[in-house]
């Protein structure tokens, strides 16, 4: 089922890769509820990977031009990324900030950057 979209192909394949870890599942007799909500979120990618299928047909070529953000903008997601994996410091403990200390440094620099300019 070719598209002119690879996206399909990337969902399609994240759908099959969990409906491969569902029969794992099964095979190994997990319980009832288990079962259930994993085809529960199976359902779900099933109708993103439908939907994903029906905007590739109906859409354009694959874009080739991005706008990227720029100015205060560029640093928002890391910023958020950043207090998201500092907010995880009081449930994993201190060693999260190694994770979170370098992506809210990069923040600080696209802010300074936007700033400048």
């Amino acid at each position: 089922m070719p598209t002119r979209h690879p996206a399909f192909l990337v969902v399609a394949g994240w759908t099959l890769f969990n409906g491969l870890l569902f029969a794992v599942l099964a095979l190994y007799g997990e319980g009832a509820v288990a079962l259930w909500l994993w085809a529960g979120s199976l359902a779900l990618l099933a109708g993103a990977t439908a939907a994903v299928l029906v905007a590739s047909r109906r859409g354009p070529e694959q874009h080739r031009h991005y706008r990227l953000a720029t100015g205060s903008t560029a640093a928002v997601l890391p910023a958020a990324a950043g207090a998201a994996l500092l907010g995880l410091t009081a449930v994993y403990g201190w060693w999260m900030l190694a994770f979170a200390l370098p992506v809210l440094a990069v923040a600080a620099v696209l802010a300074a950057l936007a700033a400048r300019s």
